[in-house]
């Protein structure tokens, strides 16, 4: 934990004040003065240190102490994931509040749950009883006993009465045999009766509109009176004789009114439905004539019954909704991070859940500072919710970080569609550069262009390239690569004298600010290449050898060199197309000087060429510099009273400025809490060229504090073990004998022995041939002296031959004890020979335990 919590401060210290007071325990990355309202403070703070070790060393030295007159009380803050922490007011209101969301989630499925057994069981009996009824209707026996059974408050006396004649209409059977019996004279009254009824039923459909239907929705205020008495005879007269009413619409008044004719009647009854019924089926429900609920079918009943509006779903909480965009993008935002925490931080704190993909801080473009936000992205988006659980609202770096859900990154890449139906060539080419910025491996940092190469060497000699080389001559390729050799020495020379680590490249770590420029055409000036690469970003360093065939260049931030590596890769220049490498981490072991700045006009031809010629005349006196640092005993600074979380790094950092400086050690144990890491004794060396700066740094650096102490040195007798020691390693390793890997099927004898003649005597050149007389693809090369086997490996490092770039090891040295060679040899024959066997039972198809019989026999052998 690298947060700590401080109480007891008196009221009137700052945050400021607070700082300057816990600095001398470490890098302080936050302080928070708690406060009210009112701006008051509350007497308590919060301390973010940048290592734990750093917040646990606060804690044994500040708990307990004074601050003026007030006792602190310092202990290890706790992040808000910790379970032992007290809920807040507001956390548990939240929590109460979703206790009674859960509640009532569960009233609601249940009252849900009793809604359907209801409904349901309504169907259930509705069923049933239309099932008897469609009994009763299919047997015409049945039916008319159970009508003829029932009371009479249950029949009605017109209800098998009404009937439809041929015309359509309806009909009345006492009316028509009224009428038959009543003699008058004149006209047939039984006509004139259906005359007028089909007068009166046209005209109602003529006569039909959105006014008869507008209080469909009205509930009938007779439904629950009295059934109408009969009509007598002389009713049925006047109703024939009396015209009929214009007025369309009912009036619940005239509904038991006497005068009321049987066809005003009819009509109203024809056109009342019943509450909450859909209007598109009012056709069908007029087309019937129901007068009481009793008659209504089960399927009316069912459809007329009010449903209750469903609730709104439940609204997902904002953990989960988080939690979904993450499995979905697999992407993080980080806020409230250290404005110094570098993306290399991130990467380490994320790694453990997974692979990243990418990780970038923002910054900005301005001043080049960190803006206090980042963005992590994983290849698996479970990984991601996993990481986004475990550290949301944790401490890293003194400082809680706040995790969100990122937005999905923009991709501009092309889809398949597109890639279809572009050439084959042009497909090649946009996924190389597609591929450029993920690739981490390269196989020749240093390679030059080969006709590069040749033009600068002419240009050196004064000739042309076509004299150079003769095509006529076989030792074309030789002369080529011998060339080659030359030119990567003067570029290895110039990069060195530019505080260029050249070892530094056969590492995998690779930093995304620096970028190595190949394939470079000649001619190519710096100004060119500063046109490419400066509007991307500021530039920190740039530097270009004479030959103009190679270039590094680094910019001040991360994000400006990772969009100028991905918008430059394979971008065809002038006749050539530049190779781009990411360049290694730590690859620079000085601060850039102001000619290999860009904050002023590139450097004119003259000014370079006097540079290089200045570089040249020096290289003499860098060798031997050189060579007294690694092969001469050094004077040691002994230095102690170090604090244990001092590096290696911070304690060189101290002692650089001085002349003669050599290297800086911190003298370390195995920790006995954790076996794989290391823990600094509290002392360590510093080693100078010479006894007069050892003196002169003792006397200036002597009392300097180092992370909160006070350095003590004194001259040191031990001797320099770092170069000796390596010497020695090397000299043990260093043989006469080389092989040469990756060599050219066409290359020969001839032109091995030539490539490697020219630095030093040869005492035997080999080409190992196949049965059909071809190169197997390696030799070996021993020469007469160690020295000349090891320059050779030097400056021909990164060649090529015939196109291939020449890997080259030393062999292993045949032992001078007959009987070790014997043993050698007899180990060889074993092992072959138990593989072959090993094979023969595979083909044989013999089981597991015959292979574990020869596994342990061959084990037994060794």
């Amino acid at each position: 934990m690298s947060r700590i919590i401080v109480k007891n401060i008196p009221k009137y210290v700052t945050e400021d004040r607070l700082k300057q007071h816990f600095a001398k325990k470490g890098d302080v990355t936050d302080v928070k003065l708690r406060t009210n309202n009112k701006g008051e403070s509350r007497r308590f703070a919060f301390i973010g240190y940048r290592r734990d070790e750093d917040a646990e060393a606060a804690v044994k030295f500040f708990d307990q102490s004074f601050m003026d007159t007030s006792k602190l009380d310092v202990q290890l803050a706790k992040s808000f994931a910790d379970p032992t922490v007290p809920k807040s007011f507001k956390q548990k209101k939240r929590e109460a509040f979703q206790r009674v969301k859960e509640r009532e989630e569960k009233e609601r499925a249940r009252e849900e749950q009793e809604r359907e057994r209801k409904r349901q069981k309504r169907e259930n009996k509705l069923n049933h009883k239309s099932r008897i009824d469609e009994e009763i209707e299919q047997n015409p026996a049945l039916k008319e006993f159970i009508e003829a059974t029932k009371p009479s408050t249950q029949t009605k006396s017109w209800s098998n009465d009404i009937v439809v004649n041929e015309g359509g209409a309806p009909s009345n059977s006492l009316l028509d045999q009224a009428l038959a019996l009543k003699t008058g004279s004149g006209e047939n009254v039984e006509d004139k009766f259906h005359n007028s009824l089909a007068d009166e039923i046209f005209k109602i459909q003529e006569n039909e509109s959105d006014d008869e239907y507008a209080d469909f929705g009205k509930k009938d205020q007779n439904d629950g009176e009295e059934e109408e008495p009969m009509l007598t005879l002389g009713e049925i007269e006047k109703a024939v004789e009396e015209p009929k009413s214009d007025d369309g619409q009912e009036n619940s008044s005239n509904i038991n009114d006497e005068g009321i004719s049987d066809l005003e009647w009819l009509k109203k009854r024809r056109i009342r439905i019943k509450d909450n019924e859909d209007p598109g089926a009012t056709t069908e429900a007029t087309a019937t004539t129901t007068t009481s609920s009793s008659d209504q079918a089960p399927e009316e009943a069912t459809k007329t019954t009010s449903t209750k509006p469903s609730s709104p779903p439940p609204q997902p909480d904002a953990e989960e909704v988080a939690i979904d965009k993450i499995r979905t993008t697999g992407r993080l935002f980080l806020r409230n991070i250290l404005y110094t925490a570098t993306e290399d931080d991130f990467r380490a704190l994320f790694a453990k859940f997974g692979q990243l993909e990418e990780v970038h801080v923002a910054v900005d473009t301005r001043t080049g500072a960190s803006k206090g936000f980042c963005y992590i992205k994983f290849a698996n988006p479970d990984e991601a919710v996993d990481a986004y659980i475990e550290l949301d609202k944790q401490i890293f770096q003194g400082r809680l970080l706040h995790i969100l859900p990122a937005e999905a990154k923009k991709d501009h890449k092309l889809d398949e569609f597109d890639l279809k139906n572009l050439p084959l060539k042009k497909q090649r080419e946009l996924k190389k550069k597609y591929d450029a910025s993920k690739q981490q491996f390269s196989w020749n940092s240093l390679y030059l262009s080969t006709d590069a190469v040749m033009d600068t060497i002419a240009a050196d000699l004064g000739v042309s390239k076509s004299q150079l080389i003769d095509p006529e001559n076989s030792s074309s390729a030789v002369k080529q690569a011998l060339a080659e050799a030359h030119v990567i020495g003067d570029v290895r020379k110039f990069f060195e004298s530019k505080g260029i680590d050249l070892t530094k490249f056969k590492e995998k770590e690779r930093d995304d600010s620096v970028i190595l420029v190949k394939n470079i055409p000649y001619g190519t000036t710096e100004t060119e290449l500063l046109e490419l690469f400066t509007p991307f970003g500021e530039l920190k360093r740039f530097i270009m050898p004479a030959s103009g065939t190679i270039a590094i260049v680094q910019f001040r931030d991360i994000p400006t060199g990772r969009s100028a590596f991905t918008k430059l890769a394979y971008k065809r220049f002038k006749k050539s197309i530049l190779y781009l490498e990411k360049g290694p981490k730590d690859l620079f072991t000085r601060d850039p000087t102001a000619d290999e700045t860009t904050a002023t006009d590139a450097k004119s031809t003259e000014a370079a060429q006097a540079n290089i010629v200045e570089i040249a005349d020096n290289e003499k006196d860098v060798v031997m510099e050189d060579a007294e640092v690694f092969e001469g005993a050094t004077v040691s600074i002994f230095v102690k009273n170090l604090n244990f979380s001092t590096t290696a790094k911070s304690l060189t950092e101290v002692f650089n400025k001085s002349d003669g400086f050599v290297v800086a050690t911190i003298k370390t144990k195995v920790d006995p809490r954790d076996s794989t890491k290391k823990q600094s004794m509290g002392y360590g060396f510093a080693e100078f060229r010479t006894k007069d700066h050892a003196t002169t740094a003792i006397k200036v650096l002597d009392g300097t504090v180092l992370d909160g102490h006070k350095l003590s040195l004194k001259l040191s007798h031990r001797q320099n073990t770092v170069g000796p020691t390596s010497s020695a390693k090397s000299k043990k390793a260093v043989s006469a004998k080389i092989i040469v890997k990756n060599l050219p099927f066409e290359a020969t004898r001839k032109d091995v022995f030539e490539l490697f003649n020219s630095f030093g005597q040869l005492k035997s050149v080999r080409v190992p041939k196949k049965f059909d007389k071809s190169a197997r693809g390696f030799a070996f090369v021993e020469f007469m002296l160690p020295k000349e086997a090891e320059s050779a490996m030097d400056q021909l490092q990164g060649v090529h031959l015939l196109g291939r770039r020449l890997v080259m090891q030393y062999a292993e040295q045949a032992s001078g004890d007959v009987e070790e060679e014997i043993e050698k040899m007899t180990k060889k024959v074993k092992k072959q020979v138990a593989t072959q066997q090993l094979d023969a039972v595979r083909l044989a198809g013999q089981g597991k335990r015959k292979l574990q019989e020869l596994n342990d026999d061959a084990g037994d052998e060794k």
